[in-house]
């Protein structure tokens, strides 16, 4: 069997070619390679192309307790909605995303509206201006807004589009526990493994009601960037020093997201009712985040 050359780690590399194994079983019509130099499959047929990204797959996979065969299983077996669907023509020649890449994106209310496609975006409304919207994870930490008729296309309407974007963010974001398991010297916890979409934690339930339990029933949540949270409870979440860790945050931020503090009670979240008293002038800069 023909696979590309990459850089990819050899558990990585195994995890691919078992891939390529089973589509190839399971559709002869298509011929199938791995992407040189990414975690992804493409596939032809005639004038017909389509690529899979296994980056979703390999991570619901890997963690505690998968079910392994039974989520290979279920990721061939979807393959087949898009391949018939690039066959009688339904994207018309157009681009459609892969379901496996959707995942929420945090920015600003007034940064997203400037976006030419605003409109076209499936999105949910958060506190303080903030609004998340469905997004594709594409290689290289760049990513792209989804409109509702690009995941027609890929045999998505709203409800379907909406639950592909839950199921891969809590998939991808999934590290939080192995971080939120181990006590912090200051009460406060920093999230920052993924570049892009690290705030979007604020979209996962479970991430959310784990954080209120360690504070009895409610935390406190700061993202600054696109790419940084940090979720504080007990002694940590004094909302003084939080404030002033949020603005510093802010200030270094490479995809700027807000300075408030925000509160959760494990369902929902709010601006925290700190950020509505009247406020001191600010003291000047104190210790960041305790690791």
């Amino acid at each position: 069997m023909t696979v590309a050359s990459t850089s990819l780690d050899p558990q990585r590399q195994e995890f691919q070619k078992r891939i390529l194994v089973q589509l190839r079983a399971r559709y002869p019509a298509w011929e199938f390679r791995a992407v040189e130099d990414g975690f992804a499959i493409s596939g032809s047929r005639d004038r017909f192309s389509i690529s899979f990204s296994l980056t979703t797959l390999h991570q619901s996979v890997t963690r505690p307790g998968a079910e392994v065969p039974e989520e290979i299983s279920r990721f061939v077996a979807d393959a087949a909605t898009r391949l018939a669907a690039s066959e009688d023509g339904s994207t018309g020649g157009e681009w459609a995303p892969d379901p496996d890449t959707l995942v929420w994106c945090v920015r600003t209310e007034r940064v997203i509206r400037r976006y030419p496609r605003a409109d076209e975006l499936l999105t949910r409304a958060l506190p303080a201006g903030l609004l998340a919207f469905v997004a594709e994870a594409l290689p290289g930490e760049v990513m792209r807004g989804v409109s509702r008729l690009e995941a027609e296309r890929a045999g998505l309407g709203e409800a379907r589009l909406a639950a592909r974007a839950d199921h891969n963010t809590r998939v991808r974001l999934d590290r939080w526990r192995e971080r939120l398991a181990v006590p912090p010297p200051h009460g406060r916890w920093l999230f920052t493994e993924d570049v892009l979409f690290s705030s979007s934690l604020l979209l996962v339930p479970d991430f959310l009601r784990s954080v209120a339990d360690k504070g009895g029933g409610a935390a406190c949540l700061l993202v600054p960037d696109r790419g940084v949270l940090v979720a504080a409870a007990g002694d940590g979440a004094d909302p003084a020093q939080l404030r002033h860790i949020g603005r510093r945050l802010y200030g270094r931020a490479t995809s700027p997201l807000i300075p408030q503090l925000l509160a959760t009670n494990g369902s929902e979240i709010a601006l925290h009712p700190s950020e509505r008293a009247p406020r001191r002038p600010w003291s000047g800069w104190r210790q960041v985040v305790g690791r």
